[in-house]
């Protein structure tokens, strides 16, 4: 039986953890991974990491899994063009209609968005991004859940949230066993010191500030402006 295929299409100032962690989950469920872009040329994470694509965008066979990471500045792969003149965009939208199943974490929802991936779905993102995710045709989550299935579609929250949803993608796939299998492998038993994950989050809550200083520091203002500007080109 031949092995599913995981593909992640990276572009410029993508999250290194929104692809490797669920990348490692992935192996050690057997899957078969391809780090994807438009040439074989290296591609830079925000946080400085290179990877080297195992495969073009042309070149790729057909998917299993499409699951596309966010980044430091996901708004302008849209900016490169609509659907139909935009090589990233119209990636995702020739891989999907035969994917078992499309997802995206943190910012890479605002990509499924930009190739119509979404419409109609109930889905999440980056919290600070939920704003930004509204203005595309579908319904956006008002609380702060890991990750979120619509048919077969699964969004993710912010960067870290991809580990949670690679295992419950991996439970969907192979059932509950693999996944405990590859949690007890990586260990992956959090216990953070502070918490303030998300917004709700006690310490969030005794210093409020946290929250806008995110906002501002993200960008997300200019954000909004730019893809509503997209959206209306």
């Amino acid at each position: 039986m031949s092995k599913l295929k995981v593909g992640f299409p990276l572009y410029e100032g993508f999250d290194s953890l929104d692809v490797i962690g669920p990348f490692q989950t992935f192996t050690f469920a057997g899957m078969d991974l391809y780090l994807l872009g438009p040439t074989k040329s290296a591609i830079t994470s925000f946080e400085g990491i290179a990877l080297t694509p195992r495969a073009t965008f042309d070149a790729c066979p057909q998917l299993d899994l499409l699951f596309v990471p966010g980044g430091s500045d996901p708004v302008a792969v849209l900016q490169q063009g609509h659907l139909g003149c935009n090589p990233f965009l119209d990636f995702l939208a020739r891989q999907a209609p035969a994917c078992k199943l499309v997802c995206s974490v943190c910012t890479g929802a605002l990509l499924l968005a930009g190739a119509g991936l979404l419409d109609g779905h109930i889905a999440t993102t980056h919290w600070a991004f939920k704003p930004v995710l509204s203005l595309f045709p579908c319904q956006v989550v008002d609380d702060y859940r890991r990750y979120v299935k619509s048919g077969n579609r699964i969004t993710g929250g912010g960067i870290s949230s991809g580990l949670d949803e690679a295992l419950y993608i991996v439970s969907l796939l192979f059932g509950t066993d693999q996944a405990r299998q590859g949690q007890l492998a990586m260990q992956y038993n959090p216990q953070p010191i502070f918490h303030c994950g998300d917004p709700a989050d006690s310490d969030v809550k005794d210093n409020p500030g946290m929250v806008a200083d995110r906002v501002q520091a993200f960008a997300v203002p200019q954000a909004l402006r730019d893809v509503k500007k997209w959206l209306a080109g």
